[in-house]
């Protein structure tokens, strides 16, 4: 029998669609009336699904409830709300939602609903959904403990070593405040997550270190250890997330080359771009997915590419020559290029920056990160082209006005001197004409003010060259979404 929560402030609501769901087979394993204390049911019970009010009690909605649950504990929602505007649909659809029932719905509607979502789920299960599986595999087989964290220090993923290593288990610590439930100090660790969330291209580490700490466990044990940090900016498919691999402080560091290629792997496996990292020989120690996907897409087999430098693998018109890899680590500075590249029979533009990445004052490995810009140079040259036609059409619409403003002192002269030459009833005939003339050179003086109207509200918007401020939207667009930092 099916497990599901409800989440729904008014209890006489709650009970009715409880009494709905026992008649139709599911076991109503509990009813929260905030968003706070579903999530905590959600994590304790563990239902199959989860029925959620929208408006709720509290200072947390139902749509950031859903939300969390879903991200933390992989439980399917369907949103239950009387709410029907497009604002309130639109937020919840950007949401991980399963299904949206708007109030009041009958029995059939609801039991479609949830075996819908329960039969999509379950497939969901059985397929790779893509980045979060590929860290989750990642994590599992590390033998460092690692934690992650979602930006305001919520736990989205521990992995066993972890679990070992603090007593807590995967259930009782996501969802729940990092910094907490270790009893960690967080002053010490936030200048470093906030320069790694802030930091600029020349200054890029992809990894913090911080020490000193002291953590305590669930058995009440303290324990000193060091962190490395890692953080991963939010994609389409992920949300921001802060990596923390634990490093129990026992005398020596003993740590290896392997330990710190670990450590990076995490960084990879969470980043949507492409990127891969070379070492001092320049050659391939680390990549990520999508990285392998692209290479895949474009005829190359990364298989022991560990035994052969870069350069002798990758195409040097979009990566460059041996000369252009080792320029990172001999110069020590961050640089970008922007490059084409063809796979599957399409040409894409990426945007490629190397980064070295150093270890006791010196470059260790080079990072190199790829973010595919194709829609953001083909919107440019569309709106180079529009803003072409925009120029020509003003400077014919203000032609057409100069010769409107050249013809009314001739036609003012033929009206002064028509009714001096002619008879009355031709002088009529041209009175009449030059009438109907004068009417339209008004109606295109009108016409004319309203186009001066909307060519100073394009001017004060940026002008009708439009490529300035798209590329400035695609740059900031690119540093917000860009992958590992």
């Amino acid at each position: 029998m099916k497990k599901i929560l409800i989440v729904e402030d008014s209890a006489l609501v709650a009970l009715e669609i409880s009494e709905t769901l026992k008649n139709l087979g599911y076991n109503v394993v509990g009813e929260a009336a905030s968003g706070l204390e579903a999530i905590e049911m959600a994590r304790d019970l563990r239902p199959d699904l989860v029925l959620m009010d929208i408006i709720l009690k509290g200072d947390m909605d139902g749509i950031e409830a859903a939300d969390r649950i879903y991200s933390n504990y992989d439980i399917p929602v369907i949103y239950l709300t009387a709410h029907s505007d497009e604002a309130t649909l639109e937020r919840a659809l950007k949401t991980n939602a399963f299904g949206y029932l708007i109030k009041p719905f009958n029995d059939r509607e609801l039991y479609s609903n949830i075996e819908i979502t329960l039969h999509k789920h379950r497939i969901m299960k059985k397929v790779d959904l893509g980045p979060k599986e590929a860290v989750d595999s990642t994590l599992n087989v590390l033998s460092d403990p690692v934690v992650a964290v979602d930006e305001s220090g919520i736990i989205t993923r521990i992995n066993p070593a972890a679990e070992n290593f603090t007593g807590q288990t995967k259930w009782e610590a996501v969802g729940s405040d990092f910094f907490r439930i270790f009893s960690l100090d967080r002053e010490k660790v936030q200048p470093a997550m906030d320069s790694l969330k802030n930091d600029v291209f020349e200054k890029r580490t992809l990894l913090s270190w911080v020490d000193g700490l002291s953590l305590v466990t669930k058995k009440g044990e303290t324990k000193q250890v060091s962190m490395n940090i890692g953080y991963v900016r939010a994609g389409r498919q992920n949300n921001a997330e802060y990596f923390f691999v634990l490093i129990p402080d026992e005398g020596p560091a003993t740590k290896t080359a392997d330990d710190t290629a670990n450590h990076y792997r995490i960084i990879l496996d969470a980043v949507e771009n492409p990127i891969f990292m070379v070492d001092g020989n320049i050659r391939i120690i680390l990549f990520n997915r999508a990285f392998q996907e692209t290479c895949g897409k474009a005829g190359i087999s990364l298989s022991g590419v560990e035994d052969e430098p870069a350069y002798t693998i990758l195409p040097h018109s979009v990566f460059g020559d041996e000369y252009d890899f080792r320029d990172a680590f001999e110069a020590g500075t961050s640089y970008i290029r922007e490059r084409l590249w063809k796979t599957d029979g399409e040409v894409s533009t990426y945007r490629i920056e190397t980064i070295p990445i150093f270890e006791n004052d010196r470059p260790i490995y080079a990072a190199i990160i790829m973010s595919d810009i194709s829609e953001v140079v083909e919107f440019e040259e569309r709106n180079g082209k529009l803003s072409v036609s925009l120029r020509a059409y003003t400077r014919n619409v203000e032609e057409i006005g100069d010769l409107c403003a050249g013809l009314k002192e001739p036609l003012n002269n033929i009206r002064k001197h028509a009714a001096k030459v002619s008879p009355p009833f031709e002088s009529m005939q041209i009175g009449a004409a030059l009438a109907e003339l004068s009417e339209l050179i008004y109606s295109i003086d009108m016409k004319w003010l309203e186009y001066e109207k909307v060519k100073k509200m394009v001017e004060s918007a940026g002008g009708f060259d439009l490529v300035p401020a798209v590329k400035s939207i695609a740059e900031e667009g690119e540093g917000g979404g860009e992958g590992a930092h």
